[in-house]
């Protein structure tokens, strides 16, 4: 690392001197990295990490304020300058402010062999452990952690957390079929300790057993002397007749042989639809076949899931991926498990319960606010964010569009930041709004470029169903005026145009559709003559035909 402490300059608290490759720990467990340094476009890209992973990954511009909070560390400081030094590229920052909320959380550390095993905290889905899995910000208490991994045995077990601590839990997985291992520690002494162990058993075993087969003898013995006095003068009964036991594995009257689990999670501008089946039968049921069904008012190629076996006491979990459209209301999305259970030989069908998805489409009143009381604002609310690849639309027409469809939505929009040069312009505006029940509404649009452009989205809610209406609702407006046609290429991991991609809840879009020859042509407007594949004019920002 490579940090440098200048004096003190006059209405400043602090100046900075970082150079690419910089990698800084700014509090317990945070590390700031300077992922790139750009000298020619004056911008530079942070990485903010922490032991659970990447919590901020973003390119900032020459003057602008980085800033970050959370629930346990705010950072914010001005990107001064932006040079090339002796050693490489340097990035100047001034006015550092950081503020730590001392720990009253616990974390867990899962560590699984083997790995990649879904992890559950109080049946709450938390990820996949490929090594350590760390869960923070956890109130003191008991917890209920489960490991589920296809072709072991599920584990489930409550294990205490203590603020300010962590807990390291460590489990390792039965193949099924096989005998648990033991997780329990134990301290190694020796031969010696162990052949100790062996005689002082055998010399309990001789104390206790010696006796009790003495006495045994004895009551044999008077059994069988009284048995003869009384053998002339009773009769013999005939024998009682004995009902059947039951089957070790027959199942409990009322319990069904297999329990189906659901559940939504929200990871960003999709929905994730889990569906977990467990198998309480005696037997094993095999060719699980699962199929939802959605209204269309949501995308969703990929409508059916298998699960080729689960054998009894064993769960698994399928995945259903829907992404919303712009449309609002209460939507039920229900669907049918079709499965062949080995005990009855034959193939059962049984319904999913259905499920509610509630998306609102919020009614907006303009309310005028600052940037400080923005910041604020969106720190306590939910977000979702897309960022797209090079778009065909020239950078000014395209912050125009969107700026103008906030506007529309009756959204108050702060003063917008841009810059334009004749390689490159950038625009970033704030909005800012009121439900009709008082909820708080946000967004962010950044766009960059020039005859080419790339456009970041983001939006904030207070409540998750609002959050998915409000934000797809802005995503419909801009599609319509920039004729992006989505469609699902791949339900788990692409929605596309020709190429996008999925990560979580950052969604790349790809340009427009390029089938349209635009060469010979001029432009109905200004009558400049079009280049082939121009979409916009780039004299006067046309929409071409």
């Amino acid at each position: 690392m490579s940090l440098i402490f200048l004096s003190q300059a006059s209405g400043q608290d602090s100046i900075y001197m970082l150079y690419e490759g910089d990698s800084i720990e700014i509090a317990q467990g945070y590390y700031l990295n300077v992922v790139d340094i750009d000298t020619y476009y004056g911008e530079v890209t942070f990485s903010l990490k922490t032991n659970s992973g990447e919590v901020l990954y973003q390119t900032y511009n020459l003057e602008s304020e980085f800033y970050y909070d959370d629930s346990y560390l705010t950072l914010s400081f001005d990107i001064e300058n932006i040079f090339t030094g002796i050693s490489g590229n340097v990035v100047k920052i001034s006015n550092v402010h950081q503020y730590v909320i001392p720990i009253n959380y616990g974390t867990i550390s899962i560590y699984t062999d083997p790995a990649y095993v879904d992890v559950y905290l109080d049946g709450e889905y938390q990820g996949v452990n490929t090594g350590y899995l760390w869960i923070d910000n956890l109130n003191e208490g008991y917890y209920e952690v489960e490991l589920v991994k296809d072709g072991f045995y599920t584990i489930t077990e409550d294990i205490y957390v203590y603020a300010g601590e962590t807990t390291y839990y460590t489990k390792y997985l039965t193949t099924v079929g096989e005998t648990a291992i033991s997780d329990d520690y134990y301290v190694d002494n020796g031969d010696e300790d162990f052949f100790v162990t062996i005689l002082s058993l055998i010399f309990l075993a001789t104390i206790i057993l010696v006796p009790l087969f003495f006495l045994l003898i004895l009551v044999l013995l008077l059994r069988k002397k009284k048995s003869r006095k009384t053998a002339s003068k009773s009769e013999p009964l005939p024998a009682a007749s004995q009902p059947p036991a039951p089957p070790a594995s027959q199942l409990k009257s009322g319990e069904e042989p297999i329990e189906v689990k659901s559940a939504f999670e929200y990871p960003g501008a999709v929905i994730h639809y889990k569906v977990k089946v467990e198998n309480h039968g005696p037997e094993p049921i095999g060719d699980i076949k699962f199929t939802l069904f959605v209204p269309d008012v949501f995308f969703m190629k990929d409508r059916k899931k298998s699960i080729s076996m689960l054998e009894s006491g064993e769960g698994k979990t399928v995945t259903f991926e829907i992404r919303p459209t712009g449309e609002c209301g209460d939507c039920i999305v229900s669907g049918s498990i079709d499965y062949y259970d080995y005990s009855t030989k034959k193939r059962i069908k049984m319904d999913m319960e259905n499920k509610m998805v509630s998306i609102v489409c919020p009614v907006l009143t303009r309310k005028e606010t600052d940037e400080k009381a923005w910041r604020e604002a969106v720190n306590k609310m939910i977000i979702a964010e897309e960022d797209s690849k090079d778009l065909e639309i020239p950078a000014e027409n395209l912050f125009d569009i969107s700026t103008r469809v906030l506007k529309d939505m009756n959204l108050f929009m702060l003063q917008p930041e841009t810059t334009s040069t004749p390689q490159l312009f950038t625009g970033v505006a704030r909005f800012y709004a009121k439900g009709a029940t008082g909820l708080q509404y946000a967004a962010y649009v950044e766009v960059v470029g020039k005859r080419k452009s790339r456009l970041i989205l983001k939006a904030w809610a207070e409540k998750q169903e609002a959050l998915i209406g409000f934000y797809h609702k802005m995503l419909e407006e801009i599609e319509k005026r920039t004729d992006i046609k989505i469609f699902v290429d791949d339900s788990i991991t692409q929605y596309n145009i020709r190429s996008t991609t999925i990560k979580d809840s950052v969604v790349q879009r790809s340009n427009i559709e390029t089938g349209m020859d635009a060469g010979g042509r001029t432009c109905p407007n200004c009558g400049r003559a079009v280049e082939e594949g121009e979409k916009f004019c780039m004299e006067c920002g046309e929409k071409l035909q």
